[in-house]
This record gives C-alpha cells, sequence and structure tokens, in this order.
C-alpha cells in the first residue's frame, strides 16, 4: 500500500513538472514565433513551428540531461571532455535541422521559399542557434544543480537540527533518571525504616502481624532491588518470594483453604530468567482467581526443553467482583519478554472454560541488547 502511494505521488509529480516544462516553451515558443511574424509580416502553420522547435528542445534536453553530467561525471577529464562533446552537439544539431527543414519542405511546400541547403550559411546560423540553446540548457542545469545542493544542505542542516534536539532531549531525560533514580534510593530506604519501626511495635503484641509484615517486607525488599538491576535472577530466588505471597496469603484468609500448586523441575532452580514476571503471574493469580476450590488448584509450572523456557499458569477464575487495579501486570511482562527475548519470545493468555491460562515461552538466555527488537509485537496474542 505504501509503494502504491508512492508511485501516485511520483506520476502526480512528473505529471507536474510535464506541464510546468510544456507551459514554459508555449510561451517561449508563441513570444519568438510572434516577434518573428510581426518583423518579417509573415504567419506560419503551428506544425511548421512544433517541428522548427522540436529540435531546439531536443538539444536543450540532451545537453542538460545527458551531455553536462557526461562531462563532470569526471572532473579531471573536464577540459577536453566538455568541448568535444559540445562539437559534437552542434554537429548533431546541424544534421538534425537540415532534416527538419527537409520535411518541413516536404510537408508545407508552400512555406519553404528555396531548396533547402546545406551551404555556409545554414551552417553558421545551425551554429549561433545551438550554441545559444546549449547556453540556455546551461543555465538550466546550473539552477536546477543549486535547487538541489540548496535542499539537500537544508535537509541535512535540518537532520543536524533534529540531531540536536534529540540529544538535548535525551540529556534532559538522562537528568531526570539521574533524579529518580536518587530518589528510588531514599524511598526505599524510608520504607524499610518505617517498616521496621512498625515491626518492632507489633511483633510482640500481635505475632501473626509481625509475621505479614516481615513476609511483606521480603517480598517488597527484592521486587526493589531485582527492579533496580538489570541482570537475571535465579529462578529459585523468584520461587522462594512466590512462597512468601503464598504465606501472606494464608494469613490473610485466616486458616481457610488454599490451594496452590508449584511444579518445577529441580534442574530449572538454578536457570536464571528476568526477575519480577513469576511474582507477577502469582500475584495476578491471587487478586484474580479462586485458590480455595480443592478441585481446581492454582497451577505455576515450569519446564524446559533443549532450547527453550515454558511457564503455565493455570486458576480458577473468581466470581467475585474484585476488580481493582489497572490490569496492567501481563503487559508489563510481555514488554520485558520482547526488551529481553525478542520476537521469539511468545505469551499467550485465555479462558477455558471456568479457568484462566497463561502460557510464556521464551528462549534459555536473553538475546544482547542490540539483537532485541522492542517495535515488534510478541505473537501469539
Amino acid at each position: 500500500m505504501l509503494t502504491y502511494a508512492r508511485t501516485i505521488s511520483n506520476l502526480k509529480n512528473n505529471l507536474k513538472n510535464v506541464t510546468f516544462h510544456a507551459g514554459c516553451w508555449s510561451i517561449y515558443m508563441t513570444y519568438e514565433s510572434l516577434s518573428i511574424a510581426f518583423a518579417t509580416g509573415t504567419f506560419s502553420k503551428i506544425i511548421f513551428y512544433l517541428l522548427h522547435y522540436a529540435v531546439n528542445i531536443l538539444l536543450f534536453y540532451a545537453h542538460a540531461k545527458i551531455v553536462l553530467p557526461a562531462a563532470l561525471k569526471h572532473r579531471k577529464h573536464l577540459l577536453w571532455k566538455l568541448p568535444l562533446f559540445i562539437v559534437l552537439e552542434i554537429a548533431v544539431f546541424i544534421a538534425c535541422k537540415y532534416c527538419s527543414d527537409l520535411a518541413i519542405s516536404y510537408i508545407l511546400p508552400e512555406m519553404q521559399s528555396g531548396k533547402v541547403l546545406l551551404d555556409e550559411r545554414f551552417i553558421y546560423g545551425g551554429i549561433w542557434r545551438s550554441i545559444y540553446f546549449i547556453f540556455l540548457s546551461s543555465g538550466y542545469y546550473s539552477l536546477i544543480n543549486y535547487l538541489k545542493e540548496r535542499d539537500r544542505r537544508e535537509l541535512s542542516e535540518k537532520n543536524i537540527l533534529i540531531g540536536q534536539l534529540k540529544a538535548k532531549q535525551t540529556q534532559i531525560e538522562l537528568h531526570h533518571t539521574k533524579n529518580a533514580f536518587l530518589r528510588a534510593q531514599i524511598n526505599p530506604h524510608f520504607l524499610f525504616n518505617t517498616i521496621s519501626f512498625i515491626y518492632s511495635k507489633i511483633h510482640k503484641s500481635d505475632p501473626t502481624a509481625g509475621k505479614a509484615l516481615a513476609l511483606l517486607s521480603r517480598i517488597i525488599r527484592y521486587a526493589l532491588r531485582s527492579g533496580n538491576e538489570p541482570s537475571l535472577v535465579k529462578i529459585s530466588d523468584e520461587m522462594e518470594q512466590i512462597k512468601n505471597l503464598i504465606a501472606l496469603w494464608e494469613m490473610r484468609q485466616e486458616g481457610g483453604p488454599t490451594v496452590f500448586l508449584l511444579k518445577i523441575e529441580p534442574q530449572l532452580e538454578q536457570q536464571k530468567f528476568i526477575p519480577l514476571v513469576l511474582l507477577t503471574l502469582a500475584e495476578n493469580m491471587f487478586k484474580h482467581g479462586n485458590l480455595s476450590h480443592p478441585d481446581y488448584p492454582a497451577t505455576l509450572n515450569i519446564q524446559r526443553d533443549e532450547t527453550c523456557l515454558y511457564i503455565q499458569t493455570r486458576n480458577l477464575v473468581s466470581t467475585g467482583l474484585n476488580d481493582s487495579g489497572d490490569h496492567t501486570g501481563l503487559q508489563n511482562i510481555r514488554k520485558r519478554l520482547l526488551l529481553s527475548y525478542g520476537p521469539q519470545a511468545q505469551i499467550q493468555h485465555y479462558a477455558l472454560g471456568n479457568q484462566y491460562i497463561v502460557k510464556i515461552r521464551t528462549p534459555l538466555e536473553p538475546l544482547p541488547a542490540e539483537n532485541a527488537f522492542p517495535n515488534q509485537n510478541i505473537g501469539p496474542q
């Protein structure tokens, strides 16, 4: 579709150029023909002027489009190439003009006062006329190249300006990032100090609340530490935080049944993976799923083969009205998988009966940063 639109645009531009040139030649031919007609008192048929000027126009464009580009292609040969080409042009022009006059005398014998002779007067007149149009063509060539060079220079200056603006914007964003990073270092410090203070006040009088606060502190500390580091983490480290999340959820349920199964191959515990993906999946299951039905246990299953890692969650869909949050968990996971593993990563999420399933497949190792494709979509959706 884009190629078709570009083709149409090029055709319109070419048609506009042809119309412009045709208009300019019409004005010039009308002016010169009327001047000669008023001076001599004779008017000719249109075909006479068309045949007469066809050779001149052909010389004009041949010199601008063929001769000058060929002569100027190698500047070191310009001193002998350009004069030689001009001499050849003049010779060809005189020959074409002679043929044109013969055609005019054949088509319009009444317009020809006598026999067409290739004499000295004809040759001198042809030389003067050819030099005249060569001069006009050279001016046209110089103007066109000046305009192209001006446009190229303006485009270059525009690109430089855009580059400077982008560099300035990058500096501004870097400044904001540095400030945000410094604030991120201060805010957790204040947060954990506050949590420690609350824990010291309540763990003796309310051991359950103290334990819940301690579990929450571990999860938050892990999430903040992992989020500020670009490196991968062991799956076992994240599984430990999921277990803390399960324990916290069970405490919140006050003894109610919680059925959550973690299935992971033992050799995968040391496998490294991008952080917070598994924890986000588990948090979504607690938030939007029903984890109390023994016949439909919530399951987080992690497997691998020789090339890929497979993650699957399955949980009973909650019938409650808990619709808090902005549902950005899976979108965030999708973006992070794309940034780390490129288009080789796949994520699917769908409802199957009364259960909700999320499937993820990634290569065992993330791509180098320069090989990721953040502008592409992970499929299938």
